[in-house]
């Protein structure tokens, strides 16, 4: 509940209204008038509100407080008027279960107030003089920006024009988990102007080994509003707005127009091609990462540069590779997520300066346990039934691709013939499954010396790096080499 007063508080009385015989803990906070402000002495204050707005928005505020923190009930009470040195201009009540939420709900609203809240304050200082102040003007703009980002502006490649226009950029952030996490808190601190966070999800315990803006104070917490919050505590001055639902084709289009770069941080292709093909379509860069286990891929897609998502997956559907296997609930070690969510922010900063350099012509696989790095050259296939209708992409220089389909079926391998060779990716530590000749993942010399001897058909445990290396030795010449579907 939010109130505003043109009358002293009263601590005693507002401490009885949140009395619950479920509540372990009641955090209180009360702002002060103080004698100075800014270096200047202040002999008293007057407070001004635009009282339906200002109720509006600290309604909005508490509600969201209670939102994240589950559990928590909160009464916030604003002054207005004249008041005197030491009289409490804000007074913020949380009753909740334990001490940490009280604590993180209460913090919530004084921040979210002193950036959001339509009051004006009147400061009175010695002799006489007085000036208005607008509070939420004067929170963001006391940052400390010019401190904040100096040493990225010293970089030669950014400097003062560069981090203006990382100021001026809107970024669409599509999921808020281990990607989006670290994504999001790398682009707020590099001074992102606006960026949009979209997540349907709630944040579980499951998910606080790697989706570090979350602590166990928010678990049960809407993802997208919880992140949003805590990268406003970030960096005050970037604009930051949180779409609670999904990516859909219904919002698409009206989430990523306008967009500067979007960010694919979701865990499922059926999202991935979906913003894949409004990315393409109205002509918006997208940063793509995926994670499974120890490994991740990196993409880079813009309209003309490289092969597009369907490139990769010709013939294959968001549905049948999600059947494949997907990201969603599987094993994930957290500093890969990490890793490639910080890979995605530092793209999508170079994209908004200028310095994409090859990134939108390549696949890029990382790897945290062995520390290995692989990139894959992605060209354009001229048969690929998406990009090719693309003015720009009908020139593109022919792959060395052939016509036959990467992917086969058990039949199809069948079809190649007895000297036919089907060798089981590993992982480091892992086995293949039911005795299958094996080959680990990035044993290059060793897979090229097998596709010599005759079709090699590349298999793994859900289908993903199996594909790429397949691709990758196709584009090396090696036409012979194939990919075994999972579905």
């Amino acid at each position: 509940m939010f109130e505003l007063t043109d009358r002293p508080i009263d601590s005693t009385a507002l401490q009885a209204r949140l009395t619950a015989p479920e509540a372990g803990a009641l955090t209180v906070f009360e702002g002060r008038v103080r004698n100075h402000h800014l270096g200047q002495p202040v002999t008293k204050l007057e407070y001004e509100a635009f009282d339906d707005l200002a109720r509006l928005e600290g309604e909005a505020i508490v509600s969201e407080a209670e939102r994240i923190y589950a559990g928590a009930k909160v009464l916030c009470v604003h002054r207005t008027g004249p008041l005197q040195i030491g009289e409490a201009a804000v007074w913020i009540g949380v009753a909740s279960a334990h001490r940490q939420t009280g604590f993180a709900a209460c913090r919530h609203v004084i921040e979210e107030l002193k950036l959001r809240l339509p009051v004006w304050k009147k400061e009175h200082h010695p002799g006489g003089a007085a000036e208005w102040v607008n509070c939420t003007a004067e929170a963001a703009a006391r940052t400390g920006a010019n401190e904040m980002f100096a040493r990225q502006a010293a970089l030669p490649e950014v400097g003062a024009a560069g981090q203006q226009k990382l100021a001026a950029a809107r970024v669409l952030v599509v999921g808020v988990g281990g990607l989006g996490c670290p994504a999001a808190l790398y682009l707020a601190g590099a001074g992102i102007g606006h960026l949009t966070l979209v997540d349907g999800s709630k944040v579980e315990h499951s998910n606080l080994h790697r989706q570090i803006l979350f602590t166990t104070a928010e678990v049960g917490a809407p993802k997208a509003l919880a992140a949003a919050a805590r990268l406003r505590l970030h960096n005050p001055a970037a604009r930051i707005t949180s779409h609670e639902g999904e990516f859909t084709p219904q919002n698409a289009r009206a989430l990523v127009a306008g967009q500067d770069v979007v960010l694919d941080c979701t865990d499922n292709f059926t999202s991935r091609f979906l913003l894949h093909d409004t990315c393409l379509a109205l002509g918006v860069p997208l940063v793509q990462a995926a994670v499974h286990r120890f490994e991740g891929t990196l993409d880079v897609f813009r309209q003309g540069a490289g092969g597009c998502l369907h490139c990769q997956w010709l013939g294959r559907t968001p549905g049948d590779l999600d059947l494949a296997g997907n990201c969603a609930g599987g094993p994930v070690f957290g500093p890969a997520v990490g890793v490639l969510g910080v890979m995605q922010a530092a793209e999508t900063i170079k994209l908004l300066l200028g310095h994409e350099g090859d990134a939108p012509r390549q696949t890029r696989l990382v790897n945290l346990l062995d520390g290995s790095q692989l990139i894959i050259e992605r060209s354009a296939r001229p048969d690929c039934p998406v990009c090719s209708r693309l003015d720009q992409l009908k020139a593109a220089k022919p792959t060395t691709v052939t016509d036959t389909s990467l992917f086969l079926n058990a039949a199809g391998v069948t079809a190649l013939g007895a000297t036919a060779q089907t060798i089981y990716l590993t992982e480091p530590g892992e086995a293949a499954p039911g005795g299958r000749s094996a080959v680990a993942a990035l044993d290059l010399a060793r897979l090229r010396e097998l596709a010599a001897a005759g079709p090699l058909v590349l298999t793994c445990r859900y289908g993903v790096r199996s594909a790429a290396l397949a691709r990758l030795l196709r584009g090396e010449g090696t036409t012979n080499v194939f990919t075994l579907t999972q579905a």
